[in-house]
This record gives structure tokens, sequence and C-alpha cells, in this order.
């Protein structure tokens, strides 16, 4: 159906489209940021080393959330204290994974719940945002290009695995494939684009065109439908190759990804401020008025790709590292170093380039436990993760 909606909040709706997005964003990324699997956090797995691998029984929990412009506890509430770094393309991340299986004879069968969000935004959008919530002046005539990207789900489903040696055609080479089904529970999904020209120190006017479709929405008040029933699938692709004391591993991650829903909510409005008060801070406050269509649709979603590209080097008890991990064209770059102590444990640390952030890792006896920061003050963190996992051999 189609509607006009009248505003009746004190507020632009643009900040408080953006403004909601970000909370949303980084909201859930530290609530699920408790139990970062594989080698980095963010990394999959990679069926590539199946290959060589003992069977047994596994129990995986691991998660990371990162932001690039601020600190993520001063988006949850509201202070955005911190050094601001806005960049001409700024990221939020959230990935998180929960499984249990078995692996044997070089398959690798598990249930799994997991869940990602990706949040891309351009430097107008953030600055703008940041200078309202912090109540600095505006420069008077400056237009803001704004930009936002979110793509975000939650689901659970069963994976299969399996890897082979590759020897016959090159020594140390091995490949292998997962596939997987999976049942969405959850979806944020939509873009904000258009503008906002700064009418004078606090003082502005906005044009904007928002395309939405959610499990919640998180950027304006309605009355919501249930989502519908949906299904998903998506396959992993991965290789691995080893010389002397080099290795090198390429996974591609959610190949044709695609979640299928019968019903979600979904909005394609304009927005625009026909009218405006003063409010005691001195910003102008707008009553906005949307136009477009809100309602029920079938979606198809679908899933980012994501790529690990690894290489390293192993001598004696030490190793050394680099993963790059690309998500939506835009990389996320670690470098990794670890120590063997005899049979007794395993340390690593890992330090990410794009979020100051260092990560280290224990694993002893068939448990690991690690964790993310990029501050040591979890408060000041643009980065945090956690990963616990346990393997049983037989």
């Amino acid at each position: 159906m189609s509607i006009v909606l009248p505003g009746g909040r004190k507020a632009s709706l643009f900040l408080r489209l953006a403004g909601a997005a970000a909370l949303f964003c980084c909201t859930t990324l530290v609530f699920a940021a408790v139990p970062v699997r594989a080698a980095v956090p963010m990394s999959g797995f990679n069926p590539a080393l199946l290959a060589g691998r003992e069977d047994g029984a596994f129990l995986d929990a691991s998660a990371f959330a990162a932001d690039t412009v601020l600190p993520v506890m001063s988006i949850i509430d509201d202070s955005w204290r911190g050094r601001f770094t806005p960049k001409e393309h700024n990221l939020a991340d959230l990935y998180w994974y929960a499984g249990s299986g078995v692996v044997a004879r070089k398959w690798r069968v598990a249930a799994f719940n997991r869940g990602e969000l990706f949040v891309d935004s351009n430097r107008d959008s953030i600055e703008f945002i940041y200078s309202v919530k912090k109540k600095l002046d505006l420069p008077t005539g400056r237009r803001y290009q704004a930009d936002m990207k979110m793509r975000g789900w939650t689901a659970s489903g069963v994976e299969v695995s399996r890897g082979a040696s590759l020897d016959a055609v090159l020594p140390g080479l091995a490949a292998g494939l997962t596939l997987r089904v999976m049942t969405p529970h959850y979806l944020q999904y939509g873009s904000l684009n258009g503008t906002v020209t700064a009418t004078g120190a606090k003082s502005y006017d906005y044009d904007l065109y928002l395309d939405y479709a959610y499990g919640h929405n998180i950027l304006y008040h309605v009355d919501e439908e249930p989502l519908g029933w949906g299904y998903g699938y998506s396959a992993d692709l991965g290789a691995s190759y080893s010389r002397g004391g080099w290795r090198a591993e390429v996974l591609i991650r959610d190949l044709l990804g695609s979640l299928v829903w019968d019903s979600v909510p979904y909005t394609r409005a304009y927005a625009v401020n026909p009218t405006s008060t003063t409010s005691p801070n001195g910003y102008q406050d707008f009553t906005p008025s949307i136009s477009g269509y809100e309602g029920e649709k079938r979606l198809r979603q679908k899933i980012s790709v994501k790529t690990d590209l690894s290489i390293g080097y192993d001598y004696e008890s030490l190793s050394v590292g680099g993963t790059c991990i690309l998500v939506r064209g835009r990389p996320r770059t670690w470098v990794s170093a670890g120590y063997r102590f005899g049979s007794a444990a395993d340390l690593s640390l890992a330090y990410n380039v794009d979020y100051a952030a260092f990560s280290l890792a224990v694993a002893s006896h068939g448990f690991k436990v690690g964790a993310t920061l990029s501050d040591p003050n979890p408060r000041d963190a643009r980065a945090l993760g956690g990963e616990l996992s346990y393997l049983y051999s037989w």
C-alpha cells in the first residue's frame, strides 16, 4: 500500500536513520561479542584442512565486533566520546558463529547458529551525524552527500564439508568444499542515500531516499508485521598448499549465498523536511514528511561473499603469517605469530591493521580460549571479540 506519513519527532530524519543504524550495529556487536574462529577473528573454517585433520567431535563459539570511527561503547551510550577518525569509507563489523559437530574420514558435519552485520558509510554521513551529536557548528552551505548501506542477518542450519588431498596433482596441495542450508531468523538489509545541506551553524535541509527491509524497524516507529518463513543456502570453496615451512590458504565463503524470505516488512520512501522549529540547544528540529511504500514483500537477500587469503611460514616451534579478509571488496588485514610449547600448549598473537586491535589465544589439550581488544579498557575499544572451542579427538 502507498503511504504518506507526517513526522512528529523532534529530530532530523537523517540523523535518526543514520544514528539508529549505527546504534543497532554497535549494540549488537557488543552483546554478541562473547565467545574468533580459525586463525584470526572473522575468518572461516577452510574445508581443505580436513585432508590432514584428526577425527573427533568439536564445539566452537566465536564473535568479533569493530568500528573504525569511534569506540563501540561510546555509540551505545550515545556519548560519541573518544577520538573521532572518519575516513572516506567507514566500516562497522559484526560476525559470530556457534556450532557443534563431528569430523570423520575427511568429512565434517556441523549444526550451527551464525550471524553477521556489515555497515558501510561514507565520510559525509559520519561527519554530519558526529557534528549534530556533539552539538558542533555546521559549516554553512556545506552539502553532505549521505550514503549508508547495511547488510545483516542471523540463521541456524547444517553444513557438510569434505576435504581431499591433491598430492597427485601437486605435493602439498589440498582442496575442500562446504555446503550449507539454513533457516533465517532476522534481517537488517537496506540503504540510505541523499543530501543534507547546512543552511546555518545549527540548521539544515535534507532530501533522502530509503530502501529498507527489516526484522525490527530501528529507524522509525511503525506497526510491524512478523517475519515470514524463509530458507537459505551457501557454499565455501577452499584450498591449501604447504611446502617446506611455507603454507598458503585461500577460502571463498558464502558463494552463491542467499536467504529467501516469503514475506518481510519493507519500506521504500522519500523524506524531506518541510517545517522546522528551534530546540533549546540551538539546533533546528524538523517535522519530516515521509512518502512512499510500507508493506510486505517477498525478498531474496544476498549474503555477502567473504574471501580469506593467508600466507605463513613455520620454523620449528615458531610461526609467522598474514591474513587478508575481503568483505564486499574491502580488506580486513591481520599479521600473526605463534609459538608451540612442546605438546603442552600453543600461544598465538595477531594484530589487525584496520582497527589497531590485538588478538591473543591459548590452546591446550583440545581447549582454545582467546580474546580480541583494541584498547586495554573495553569502553575505549574499537574492536572486541572472543573465542572458546573444544576438540575431542579419537
